[in-house]
C-alpha cells in the first residue's frame, strides 16, 4: 500500500491517495504519462517552475517533465516506480527545481499510478512534502502486446479578440482550422512465466514521437499581449499586440531613441523598419514541444521458495527534444564587455556604415573632430573616463532577424536498476532488500547565439562602407547594422558562438527492511484480534551531479543565453534509519469494527547538512463496514539539493514586471516617484551617486527591462537547512452496503511548510523597498551604478535583484479532495461515474520570516505564480454497452480565479501595476478575473475480437480556447496564458492494442 510499509489486516491508506489506472490512461488519449498527471486536480502547474509538454520556451533547460503536488514546487513531490524512489532527472544546473522527469516512465507498462498527496517523508525520506507519485508497473504479464496511438489538434481560430489586436498591431492572424502537434506511440510488452509458474519476466519497448505547436499557430498566441491603460493612466482596462523591444532600438546616454531605415535613423516606432522596432517572438514559441522519445527495460521475479524471492528490474530512456526561440540579439543593457559598465556596446564614431546624420546622432561633435584628426583607431577608454574620445556608447536593441532563431538540442538518457531480495525469515517475519542504481545523462547544444566579444569587435569598422575591415584584423567580418540589407552571411558566421554542456546525475540505494506480524507472539490489544505489525529497516543512499559546460557557455559570451554556466560536481550521502509500527486496538465490538493506530519514525544523517528527524502518527475507525474515518499527522522534510548547495552565482533574466523607476517601454512613462526610487540605491550611497541617480531619474535615461523581464542574480548556498513541513489530514470513507457499487471519500487535508528554500519573489521585493524603504528588501535590489539600470551583465557591474537560495519562506495549505465512484447495471451492460475533486480553502505563504501573509487560493498571477482555483475536478462517465462497446465522457472543471495584483492585501495589491500618474498600486480590469472552465472528453473503445481492442476520442471537444493574459503576469516566453489551460485546442486521437 502506497504510503505504508506494513501489512495490516482491514487497514486502507490513512493518507488520500488518487488512483490513475491503466484504463484511464487510454481513455485519456494520452501517450504521455505527465499530461495526465497534468490533468489531476491535486496537481498544479506553476509555469515559473515547472517542466512539461507545455512549458514556456524561454529558459535555457528543458526537454523534461514533472509533477508538482498541491503547487509546492515539482522538488517537493518524490517520485516512486514500485515504491522506489526514482532519481533526479535533470542534470542541468539552469534547472531551478531539480525533479524526477516522468518521461521515463514506459506507459504501456503501467498498471495504476498512486498519488498520495501531503507528507509522506516517515515512510520514504526527504521530498514528499507536497505528496508521492508512485508508478505500480505490470509485473506477471504473459504473452504478446502491441499497441500504437495517432494523434493530432484539429483546432478552429476564433478568439475575436485576439484577431483584432493582431489585425491592430499589423499581423496577419492564423485563420481557419489548422492541424498540427501530431504524436505518435507505438509499444511492445512481452512477458512469460518461467520456473514452472513461480516467476515471471516481462520486457518493454516503447517509441513516441511529437511534433511542435508553435504558438503563432494558434490565433490567440500570434503576438505577445501586453496590459494597457485607459485614457487618463490610472486603469489598466486593455491589451495591445507588442513584444521585444530588443529589435531595433539605437540610443545614446538621454537622447531620442532611433530605429534604422535606409542608411538613416527614425524616431523609433515613426515608421515600418526592418527589423520592425518592436520584434514578435511569439512564432518561435512552442504550446507542445518537439519530442522523440525510446523505452526499453523488463521487470523480473522468480519463488524460489518461501524464503527467497530474488527479483530484477531495469529501465532505460532516451529522449531528444529540439526547441527554438526567438532569435539572438545585441540585448540591450548585456554587454559585460563594456569597458563603462553600462552593458552598452562601443562603435568607432568614423565607422564607415554610418551615414553622416547617424554619425552624428550617435556622437558627439568633440568625438567626431578626435577621428577625423585620428582615423582607423580602436575604442579608447582612459582610466576612469566615463566615455571614449572616439566612439559612442550606444545602448543597442538588435534582432538577428537575418539569422533566424537561436536552437536548443537537449538529450537526457537513463538508466535504472534494480537487483533485490524478499521473502519470509520465520512465520512472523519476512525481509526485503534491494540495491538500485540510477544514472542520467545530459547533453545540450544552443545554437545561433549571438558572441559579445564578437560584437564589439565587428562594430569597430574602419575602410570604406564598399571595403570594410574590423580594427580588430582577420578572423572579424564587420556587423553592418546600420542599413538595411547590410548583414552578410560572412558577419554572421563570425558572430556565432555555440554552447554545449554535459551533465549526468547518479543515485546509489543500498536498503533493507523486515516486517514481523508480533501476533504471533502474543503482543495483541485485549480487544482485538489480530496482532499489531512492525517494520524496521535501514537505507544508504548516496547522490552525485555533474555538470560540464563547455568554453562557449562558460564564457558568459552567448547573447541572450542569461549569463555564464559553471561546472559543478558535487554530491552528498544519506544514512537513514526508520521505523513504523501499528495494528487493531479493537475489533468487532459494539459501535466498533476496526480501530487501528499506527505510527512512524525515520532520522536521516545527511553528510552536508546533519541530522533530520520525520515522524508520523496515525488513525483509523471503522464503526461498521460502511464508514472508516481516517486521520494522521506527520512531520515531513526536505533536505537541500545540489543545485541549492553548490551553483555558482550568475546572472539570468526573470519575469517580474517593469522596473518601476525607468520609462515605460510601451508609455514612456516612470511609474515611481523620485523619492520611491531612491530608497533603491545602497545604504552607504555617495552624495555623487544620489545626484548621479537623480539626474537619470529625471531625464528618463534608466534603461528599462524588455519584456516584463529584469536581471536577477542567482546560485546556490552552503548554508541552507532543511525544509520541514507539518501535515494533517482527517476523512472519511464510505463503501455502503445498501448502495451496491459506490464507494467515495472525503478528506480535509493541511500543510505548514517552513524553512522553505527560495528567495523573496522579485516583484514583492522592488514593491516592499519602494514603499517602505527596509534595508531587508532594498539590499536585494543592486542597481548598475553606471546607468542606474536593473538589467545587468556581470555581478560586478551591478543591475539585478537578488534571487539568491536562502531558508526564507512559510506556506500553508489546506483543502478538501473529494472521490466517488458508481457503477450500476443498465440492461447487459452497466453505467460508471466517477469522481475526483479537489477544494482548494487556503494557499498561503510568508514571503519573508515575521512578515505578513498572502492567501493565492482563487487567484492568479505573477506573484501566486500559478492558477489556483478553489474548485477542480475530473468527472467520468462510462458506459459499457453489449457487444464489447464502451463509451466515456470526461467533464474536467477549472474554477473561476481572480488576478492577484488586485487583491486587497497591501502585499498583493498592485505588486505588479502601477498608476501611471501618481506612481500608487493601480487596478487592472482587462484581466480581473477568469471565469470558471469546462472542458469535455470523449472516447470510446471497442473490443472487435478477442485480445483486440480500437479506440478513439476527442479532447477539448468544444475546442474551447483558453483565458487571454499579459506578458506582466504570465511567466517569459508565455503565449499569452497559463499553462493550466488547455492551449492545443481540439484534440483527435486513434489507437489500438492487440494481445497475444
Amino acid at each position: 500500500m502506497t504510503g505504508s510499509r506494513l501489512v495490516v489486516p482491514n487497514m486502507v491508506s490513512t493518507s488520500p491517495i488518487q488512483v490513475v489506472t491503466a484504463k484511464d490512461i487510454l481513455v485519456s488519449g494520452k501517450s504521455d504519462v505527465s499530461d495526465v498527471i497534468l490533468q489531476l486536480p491535486q496537481n498544479f502547474n506553476n509555469s515559473f517552475a515547472d517542466f512539461n509538454n507545455r512549458t514556456s520556451a524561454l529558459t535555457t533547460a528543458g526537454g523534461l517533465a514533472t509533477a508538482d503536488l498541491r503547487g509546492l514546487g515539482p522538488q517537493r513531490t518524490l517520485v516512486l516506480v514500485n515504491g522506489r524512489r526514482l532519481g533526479v532527472g535533470d542534470a542541468n544546473t539552469a534547472n531551478p527545481n531539480p525533479a524526477s522527469d516522468l518521461d521515463q516512465i514506459p506507459t504501456a507498462l503501467i498498471e495504476r499510478v498512486d498519488v498520495v498527496t501531503g507528507g509522506a517523508s516517515a515512510t520514504y525520506g526527504s521530498d514528499a512534502i507536497g505528496g508521492v507519485v508512485n508508478f505500480i508497473m505490470r509485473r506477471d504479464f504473459q504473452g504478446i502486446e502491441i499497441g500504437s496511438q495517432y494523434g493530432q489538434n484539429w483546432h478552429s481560430q476564433h478568439n475575436a479578440l485576439a484577431q483584432s489586436l493582431e489585425i491592430q498591431d499589423g499581423i496577419t492572424p492564423p485563420t481557419g482550422t489548422i492541424r498540427d502537434g501530431t504524436n505518435r506511440a507505438i509499444d511492445l510488452v512481452l512477458g512469460s512465466n518461467i520456473a514452472d509458474g513461480k516467476g515471471n519476466v516481462t520486457a518493454y519497448l516503447g517509441y513516441l514521437r511529437a511534433d511542435p505547436v508553435p504558438s503563432g499557430n494558434r490565433d490567440f498566441g500570434a503576438c505577445q499581449l501586453n496590459a494597457n491603460t485607459d485614457a487618463t493612466g490610472t486603469f489598466y482596462d486593455s491589451a495591445f499586440c507588442s513584444g521585444s523591444g530588443n529589435s531595433n532600438f539605437f540610443k545614446v546616454g538621454s537622447g531620442p531613441t532611433y530605429s534604422v531605415s535606409g542608411n538613416q535613423f527614425v524616431p523609433r516606432g515613426s515608421t515600418e523598419t526592418t527589423p520592425p522596432a518592436v520584434f514578435n517572438s511569439q512564432p518561435y514559441i512552442y504550446n507542445g514541444r518537439d519530442d522523440l522519445r525510446y523505452t526499453a527495460g523488463f521487470l523480473a521475479h522468480v519463488d524460489i521458495n518461501d524464503h527467497a524471492k530474488p527479483y530484477a528490474e531495469f529501465g532505460y530512456m532516451s529522449d531528444r527534444t529540439d526547441q527554438k526561440i526567438a532569435p539572438s540579439a545585441l540585448f540591450r543593457s548585456s554587454n559585460p564587455l563594456d569597458p563603462l559598465g553600462t552593458g552598452n556596446y562601443p562603435v568607432n564614431c568614423d565607422n564607415p556604415f554610418l551615414s553622416a546624420q547617424q554619425a552624428a546622432a550617435l556622437c558627439t561633435p568633440q568625438q567626431l573632430a578626435y577621428v577625423a584628426a585620428n582615423p582607423g583607431q580602436p575604442c579608447l577608454f582612459p582610466a576612469g573616463a566615463t566615455s571614449s574620445p572616439n566612439c559612442a556608447d550606444v545602448l543597442i536593441g538588435r534582432r538577428n532577424v537575418e539569422g533566424g532563431g537561436r536552437e536548443s538540442y537537449y538529450e537526457h538518457t537513463n538508466y535504472r536498476a534494480v537487483v533485490g531480495m524478499k521473502g519470509l525469515i520465520s512465520d512472523a517475519w519476512s525481509y526485503d532488500s534491494y540495491l538500485q542504481y540510477y544514472y542520467t545523462s545530459f547533453f545540450n547544444v544552443n545554437k545561433q547565439y549571438l558572441n559579445f566579444a564578437s560584437i564589439d569587435n565587428a562594430l569597430q569598422v574602419t575602410g570604406t562602407a564598399s571595403n570594410p575591415v574590423c580594427i580588430s584584423g582577420p578572423p572579424c567580418v564587420p556587423y553592418n547594422i546600420f542599413q538595411d540589407g547590410g548583414v552578410t552571411p560572412a558577419a554572421l558566421q563570425y558572430l556565432y558562438l555555440n554552447g554545449s554542456a554535459y551533465g549526468t546525475n547518479s543515485q546509489r540505494i543500498a536498503h533493507a527492511d523486515v516486517t514481523g506480524d508480533l501476533g504471533t507472539y502474543g503482543i495483541r490489544s485485549p480487544l482485538a484480534k489480530d496482532g499489531f505489525s512492525v517494520n524496521v529497516g535501514y537505507e544508504n543512499r548516496a547522490e552525485r551531479m555533474a555538470f560540464d559546460p563547455d568554453s562557449g557557455e562558460q564564457s558568459g559570451l552567448l547573447s541572450g543565453f542569461g549569463g555564464a554556466a559553471s561546472a559543478i560536481h558535487e554530491g552528498f550521502s544519506v544514512e537513514e534509519e526508520f521505523i513504523e509500527f501499528g495494528g487493531p486496538l479493537v475489533q468487532d465490538r459494539p459501535g466498533i469494527k476496526n480501530l487501528i493506530v499506527g505510527a512512524g519514525y525515520r532520522r536521516s544523517d545527511y553528510s552536508i547538512s546533519g541530522n533530520v528527524t520525520t515522524g508520523k502518527f496515525d488513525l483509523q475507525y471503522a464503526p461498521t463496514d460502511d464508514l472508516r474515518f481516517r486521520g494522521s499527522m506527520q512531520r515531513a522534510t526536505r533536505a537541500p539539493n545540489l543545485i541549492e548547495l553548490y551553483n555558482p552565482a550568475a546572472i539570468g533574466l526573470i519575469t517580474s514586471g517593469d522596473d518601476p523607476c525607468a520609462p515605460s517601454e510601451y508609455t514612456g512613462v516612470v511609474a515611481a516617484t523620485l523619492q520611491q526610487c531612491l530608497r533603491t540605491l545602497p545604504a552607504n550611497a555617495t552624495p555623487q551617486q544620489i545626484q548621479s541617480f537623480t539626474d537619470a531619474y529625471n531625464s528618463g535615461s534608466i534603461p528599462q527591462g524588455t519584456g516584463s523581464q529584469l536581471s536577477q542574480e542567482v546560485g546556490g548556498n552552503l548554508h541552507l537547512r532543511a525544509e520541514t513541513a507539518n501535515t494533517f489530514n482527517v476523512g472519511a470513507t464510505l463503501l455502503p452496503h445498501w448502495l451496491p457499487g459506490f464507494s467515495g471519500s472525503v478528506d480535509y487535508y493541511q500543510i505548514k511548510l517552513s524553512n522553505g528554500i527560495g528567495a523573496v519573489p522579485p516583484g514583492l521585493l522592488l514593491q516592499q523597498c519602494l514603499s517602505s524603504g527596509e534595508r531587508f528588501f532594498c539590499n536585494s535590489i543592486v542597481r548598475n551604478t553606471a546607468t542606474w539600470s536593473l538589467t545587468g551583465a556581470t555581478i560586478a557591474g551591478g543591475g539585478y535583484i537578488v534571487q539568491t537560495a536562502t531558508n526564507v519562506a512559510a506556506s500553508k495549505l489546506n483543502g478538501v479532495d473529494v472521490q466517488s465512484v458508481y457503477r450500476l447495471a443498465l440492461g447487459s451492460g452497466s453505467i460508471a461515474f466517477a469522481l475526483n475533486g479537489a477544494y482548494l480553502l487556503k494557499s498561503q505563504t510568508q514571503p519573508y520570516p515575521g512578515g505578513p501573509t498572502y492567501d493565492c487560493a482563487g487567484l492568479f498571477g505573477a506573484l501566486c505564480a500559478t492558477v489556483n482555483p478553489k474548485w477542480r475536478h475530473n468527472l467520468r462517465v462510462t458506459w459499457v454497452a453489449p457487444k464489447g462497446l464502451e463509451l466515456a465522457v470526461t467533464w474536467r472543471y477549472i474554477g473561476h480565479v481572480s488576478l492577484d495584483n488586485n487583491d486587497p492585501n497591501p502585499l498583493l495589491y498592485g505588486h505588479t501595476f502601477i498608476d501611471q500618474n501618481t506612481g500608487q498600486p493601480t487596478y487592472n480590469t482587462f484581466e480581473a478575473a477568469f471565469p470558471a472552465f469546462n472542458y469535455f472528453d470523449l472516447s470510446a473503445g471497442w473490443s472487435i475480437h478477442e485480445g483486440i481492442e480500437l479506440r478513439g476520442g476527442i479532447n477539448n471537444l468544444f475546442d474551447k480556447d483558453p483565458p487571454l493574459a499579459t506578458a506582466e503576469v504570465t511567466a517569459g516566453g508565455a503565449n499569452n496564458t497559463f499553462e493550466t489551460y488547455d492551449t492545443l485546442g481540439r484534440q483527435l486521437f486513434v489507437g489500438f492494442t492487440a494481445k497475444f
